[in-house]
């Protein structure tokens, strides 16, 4: 796994979030696309977040952090489908995908109301 991907991520998040005056807690994360293990990727991108963040360690902890779903292409019969799942089965032959964007793309959607 590249663990600078996550760090560049919780950067931009943390970027993002100074310049517009929000914190973690009234915000959720949607993440769309990527080759590795959801899990994985998830507890990478807090650690960096808590690195990036430090003043917002509680929040972290809290964080909704969701799929989105993208577009798979099967390499072996062509099929083209939608799903949140890194690296899904074919719905049709069973075989491995690859999804669309091969790296994970964050957005930051606000849960609360900005005052």
């Amino acid at each position: 796994m590249d663990r600078m991907h996550e760090a560049g991520l919780a950067r931009g998040v943390a970027k993002a979030l100074r310049d517009r005056g929000l914190c973690l807690g009234q915000v959720q994360l949607a993440v769309r696309g990527g080759h590795h293990d959801a899990v994985e990727f998830e507890a990478e991108l807090r650690a960096h977040l808590a690195a990036e963040m430090p003043e917002e360690a509680s929040a972290i902890t809290n964080l909704r952090v969701r799929r989105l779903p993208c577009g798979h292409l099967c390499p072996s019969c062509g099929v083209e489908f939608e799903s949140e799942v890194v690296a899904p089965a074919c719905p049709k032959c069973g075989v491995e995908t690859v999804a669309e964007l091969t790296d994970e793309v964050i957005e930051i959607e606000l849960m609360e109301p900005v005052r």
